[in-house]
């Protein structure tokens, strides 16, 4: 609650006001005659809370337009949504896209170039810009993006007189000796697709190879039989019930892998001294490779010209500096401007939060999975469940893989769906 005012607070909009966001919003909508929807994969908590209270503010601004974000479930249900509104005929002005939603999306000549429409991007994080950037096209505005971080527990680590490791090399010996210490696994994880690609990245691994997809490369099945044996020698410990923040507490931890966007959760759910690190890379010169998760915001060419003219003054507004240090600092997720950086909200914040500065760093080490139109169903059906089965069932980290990249193969040419 302390955070949603403090956004309002900062961007303007009245604190006298006692309305929901979303009942202002309708409030502002009834009386809009223009009215451009965004489609979301925010489910609650601090995002949906700041990305409403975003879009009070710049409601506020217009006259007789409005922008109305609507909630579709989670983000898998978003694109879902999305393909069956492309059959009825009736799309948004505005969604949340991953990047290899935009591919999809691409395929149906759905998309709008954002610069034709007249956004400006300069000063937008280059990595994140060349992302949604397909045959030289920007097709997408950075929003919500979040970079893996090292999570650990500094009481833990002062215990046994240990520093932060540099490299993965170190980071796996550190996690063996304190798990051996403290009588039980120290680093978390989950089994899926996101803590592989830490190791999988950072082992060197590449999703693409001469334009082809691959699972079942040398290191991928390196990095997976690294997790694989982490369980097996006592080191790694699976959470498959929550999210590793909701099970702290339930046995010794020392370390985790996991998303930015999970910072303020750490923070509630941590009994400890919470620290945050960049990750362990393949040497100590530099930080490791972090996936990046979180979506980006596309116009579709469906919506009347209206609405995409409401849809170019929000991506506007969206970058602008200050509203992207007001929602980093509410959300934990990384600005995507360097300008957000200079503000004196996120400037506060990070002189309280020091933390938050060490996610802005790692975001400059960034990898991004393959912007493929169906990764979303590999990521989530065929490689996420190869993970599962090594992990959780034992099985063969090859074997696995190997079955992954024939799925993978079968969809990709169309013999499956």
């Amino acid at each position: 609650m302390r955070r949603a005012l403090l956004l309002m607070a900062v961007l303007g909009v009245a604190l006298a006001q006692q309305a929901k966001p979303e009942e202002v919003i309708k409030e502002q909508c009834a009386k809009a005659k223009v009215v451009a929807e965004l489609w979301h994969g925010f489910t609650g908590g601090a995002p949906k809370a700041a990305l409403e209270n975003l879009v009070v503010e710049f409601n506020r601004t217009q006259q007789g337009r409005c922008v109305r974000p609507v909630p579709q479930g989670g983000y898998r249900d978003l694109s879902t949504k999305i393909k069956a509104a492309f059959a009825a005929g009736k799309v948004p002005a505005m969604a949340q896209a991953y990047e290899n939603n935009i591919a999809l999306y691409l395929e149906a000549k759905a998309l709008l170039p954002i610069e034709s429409l007249g956004v400006r991007l300069q000063g937008v994080n280059l990595p994140f810009l060349n992302a949604v950037r397909f045959g030289g096209v920007v097709y997408g505005v950075p929003f919500n993006k979040s970079i893996q971080v090292l999570y650990h527990n500094k009481d833990l680590l002062k215990k046994h007189g240990a520093k932060v490791p540099a490299t993965l090399e170190e980071f796996v010996a550190l996690s063996k000796k304190l798990s051996q210490a403290e009588g039980g696994p120290v680093y978390w994880f989950q089994p899926d697709a996101s803590t592989f690609a830490y190791f999988f990245f950072n082992l060197g691994g590449s999703y693409l190879k001469n334009g082809k997809l691959v699972l079942n490369s040398k290191e991928a099945v390196e990095a997976l039989t690294l997790l694989q044996n982490g369980v097996k020698e006592g080191w790694a410990k699976p959470i498959t019930s929550g999210y590793i923040n909701q099970n702290l507490g339930s046995g010794p931890y020392a370390f985790s892998v996991d998303t930015s966007a999970g910072y303020t959760y750490y923070r509630q759910g941590a009994k400890f001294d919470l620290g945050v690190a960049t990750l362990p890379g393949r040497t100590s010169s530099q930080p490791g490779f972090g996936l990046v998760q979180g979506t980006n915001l596309v116009v579709f060419r469906q919506a009347g010209k209206e609405e995409q003219a409401v849809a170019k003054d929000f991506l506007q507004f969206v970058l602008s500096p200050k509203a992207q240090a007001v929602f980093a600092t509410a959300t934990g997720y990384v600005p995507v401007t360097e300008a957000a950086l200079k503000e004196p909200v996120y400037q506060s914040y990070v002189a309280d939060n020091p933390d938050f500065g060490t996610i802005v760093r790692q975001s400059r080490y960034a990898k991004f999975e393959p912007a493929l139109a169906e990764w979303e169903q590999i990521r989530f059906d065929i490689l996420g469940q190869a993970i599962k089965e090594a992990i959780l069932n034992k099985v063969d980290p090859k074997v696995a893989l190997d079955k992954a990249q024939k799925l993978a193969e079968d969809l990709l040419a169309g013999k499956t769906r």
